[in-house]
């Protein structure tokens, strides 16, 4: 199973992804998710899990479950190039950024020229005991307790933390754990269980357990994706209608909106 992670995080990603990187311990302020591939590039090629600007830089973000080698910081090296050349022309200083299961936080150099050498920050949820941790969110579900922002969003990355059992294993419980939440905020729980399945799809090997906790964090991935593509048609449906009190015309709302005349005619027909 893969999933279009974009439609996903395009919705409330810069809230929920703040409080993301803030749990990870990296500095700064989102202001905008960049789309993590293009249809003229191949996505096999060019696909890093999350693409956030902040206010002063960019982050490209994987989430990996082995150590960083040769191979990946050339990979993160061509990320940035490209991205660099594609949308943001050296505006701002892009930065790589890895969430890793196999290694403690540290900081991986590679050599791109006599003169220069690139950063890889490698970040690591070691330090929380994950079993302990999984246990205190199971004892407040059956108490019917609330939960924080960061509760819900660290419950996604419990795959990230200490713990006796494997990463597939803690990426299942993970998926049970927050599909068992009273109460679970509809555009929170999208983000976290976006995260899940994002993770299922790249750690996640065994096609029958793949399969089993898809279906148990989105139930179905088209409802999941129809959820999203509804966030985004209310939002695009807003933007039609102020350009009509504006005084454009339905062609010139359809370009500026980047969306086609029927969906004009219809969101103002209403």
């Amino acid at each position: 199973m893969k999933f279009h992670e974009d439609v996903i995080f395009k919705n409330h990603g810069e809230i929920y992804g703040q409080d993301l990187i803030d749990l990870i311990q990296i500095e700064g302020k989102i202001v905008k998710l960049h789309q993590t591939e293009w249809s003229t590039i191949d996505p096999k090629m060019y696909k890093p899990d999350l693409i956030m600007e902040l206010e002063d830089k960019i982050i490209i973000f994987e989430f990996q479950s082995y150590k960083v080698n040769t191979r990946d910081k050339r990979r993160f090296r061509f990320y940035t190039a490209l991205f660099d050349h594609v949308k943001v022309k050296s505006k701002k200083p892009i930065e790589v950024h890895v969430l890793s299961t196999a290694e403690r936080e540290r900081t991986k150099w590679y050599k791109v020229s006599e003169d220069a050498i690139f950063p890889i920050y490698i970040h690591s949820l070691k330090y929380i005991d994950g079993d302990k941790f999984l246990n205190m969110m199971n004892s407040k579900i059956g108490s019917n307790d609330n939960f924080t922002t960061k509760e819900l969003l660290m419950i996604s990355l419990l795959c990230f933390m200490s713990s006796d059992k494997n990463i597939e294993i803690n990426i299942l419980n993970s998926a049970v754990t927050i599909t068992n939440i009273h109460d679970l905020d509809e555009d929170l729980g999208q983000f976290a269980k976006g995260v899940i399945l994002m993770l299922c799809d790249k750690f996640v090997e065994d096609e029958s357990l793949n399969t089993t906790i898809s279906n148990i964090t989105g139930g179905n991935m088209k409802i999941v994706e129809d959820y999203a593509q509804r966030k985004v048609d209310e939002t695009k449906k807003e933007f039609v209608i102020s350009l009509e009190k504006e005084g454009f015309k339905i062609d010139e709302i359809a370009r500026i909106a980047k969306v086609d005349t029927n969906f004009v005619k219809k969101t103002l027909s209403k």
